[in-house]
């Protein structure tokens, strides 16, 4: 049973790229099941570069890895180009031999990026990436949408598509007072760039079945997380795709059968970038300088595709002990070890919320109902040691094995990897 799934199970940004790059060394196939370029995965190349992904699946760095975007995302043709210039300038192979797109993925097109800067720019904004990203999975279950097929088989409808879309947005742009856009030049641009990605378009659902048939090993990579979920998420602080675990049956077409691991990767440090409810997040700006340290730092929490600072708050094992019923999870991946001893000489972890006087182990199923709860926490030693050059459980200070055992029995689910760093080998495998 050859595919292993690896999901956030948090708010996002829990570092799931880092751990896609190391696994994707014994994989023969990545394959992003969902989501568009509004995602951020940093990977770290072998001679210690950072690489931003936002639709390229996070194998990229890895020479015998075929790279698939399945047919769940959209796909933004220029933002994909972009990425794949930028891969091949950091040295990165990039051809039809590592990278295949699906002929079923939608398109995002520059009219949705202009919906969504409308809408951004109104009552109705939901603090959104403006990548998008809703606008073309709106089309796409309105059946109003387009695929990349398109792109090798009829460019100029395509053309004409964007610009009767991008007109279509021209009256609220000018109300908005947003920039003036030229549809016939936007377009142009666009489908010149998607023309690139011809090569790459194909069947992959074809593909990954005679590849699993045949034994590969596949590592279905998600974006965002399990709060973000379009069906089980924090509504309507969501975003637009399925995040869990449900989504790679239908974001890569092919069956459970083959399921066979399913890593939820937490952050030590939770995080959220934009809006909605965060039943234990921190308010102290003293704290929160203290946690944040250094924001030019690679691993600095602010968003990978908006540089916007994050929200930061305490370990919440009620949401994630939702997120793991829900896909599941048959082993953890903690990131930002190292980042613990920031809370000061002891650090709170939610184990629990009261809600209208309930206590919940596992968090509630609606954003109403988190922003009526109230966290309640377990206090736990942190250490003084810097952990970032230990590879070895047994090697870490016993606080911080105490800190990893108690999410364990607090969870039911056990720890394999833990993150102590931002750098590729800055993990311990247990």
């Amino acid at each position: 049973m050859p595919i292993t799934a690896i999901l956030g199970e948090q708010r996002g940004d829990e570092g799931k790229g880092r751990f896609t790059d190391m696994l994707a060394a014994d994989h023969d196939i990545v394959a992003r099941f969902n989501g568009g370029a509004n995602a951020g995965h940093t990977v770290v190349t072998p001679d210690g570069d950072e690489f931003d992904l936002h639709l390229m699946p996070s194998g990229i760095a890895r020479d015998h890895v075929m790279n698939v975007i399945g047919n769940g995302t959209v796909v933004d043709a220029t933002k994909l180009l972009g990425e794949i210039r930028t891969a091949r300038e950091k040295g990165l192979r990039v051809d039809e031999d590592h990278l295949m797109i699906s002929s079923a993925a939608h398109l995002l097109l520059p009219q949705h990026i202009s919906i969504d800067e409308i809408r951004e720019g109104g009552k109705r904004a939901q603090g959104t990436t403006k990548s998008g990203i809703a606008p073309a999975y709106a089309d796409k279950y309105m059946r109003a949408g387009v695929r990349a097929e398109i792109i090798n088989n009829n460019p100029d409808e395509l053309f004409d598509m964007i610009v009767k879309g991008l007109r279509k947005t021209t009256a609220k742009r000018l109300w908005k007072r947003l920039p003036w856009i030229n549809a016939k030049k936007a377009a142009e641009a666009y489908v010149n760039d998607a023309l690139e990605l011809g090569p790459y378009i194909t069947d992959t659902t074809l593909y990954l079945n005679r590849q699993l048939k045949d034994g590969a090993n596949v590592l279905a990579e998600g974006a965002q997380a399990y709060l973000l979920d379009v069906d089980h998420g924090m509504s309507p602080a969501t975003t637009s795709s399925s995040t869990t675990v449900g989504g790679i049956f239908t974001g890569l077409g092919v069956s459970p059968q083959y399921l066979d691991r399913v890593i939820g990767v937490s952050k030590a440090v939770p995080s959220h970038v934009g809006g909605g409810p965060f039943a234990t997040e921190i308010n102290d700006e003293a704290l929160l300088r203290q946690i944040h340290g250094d924001m030019t730092t690679v691993d600095a929490e602010k968003g990978t595709t908006t540089g916007r600072v994050r929200r930061l708050g305490h370990l919440d094992l009620p949401a994630i002990r939702r997120a793991q019923m829900v896909n599941g999870t048959t082993e953890m991946a903690l990131t930002k070890l190292d980042w613990v001893p920031r809370y000061g000489k002891s650090v709170l972890v939610c184990t629990s919320y009261e809600r209208k006087g309930k206590k919940l182990d596992v968090s509630p199923d609606a954003a109403y109902k988190i922003e009526q709860s109230t966290a309640e926490y377990e206090e736990l030693p942190t250490w003084r040691e810097d952990v970032s050059g230990i590879r070895t459980y047994d090697d870490l200070p016993k606080e911080a094995q105490r800190y990893i055992e108690f999410i364990e029995e607090q969870t039911g689910v056990p720890i394999k990897m833990i993150g102590v760093g931002y750098q590729r080998d800055q993990v311990i495998v247990r």
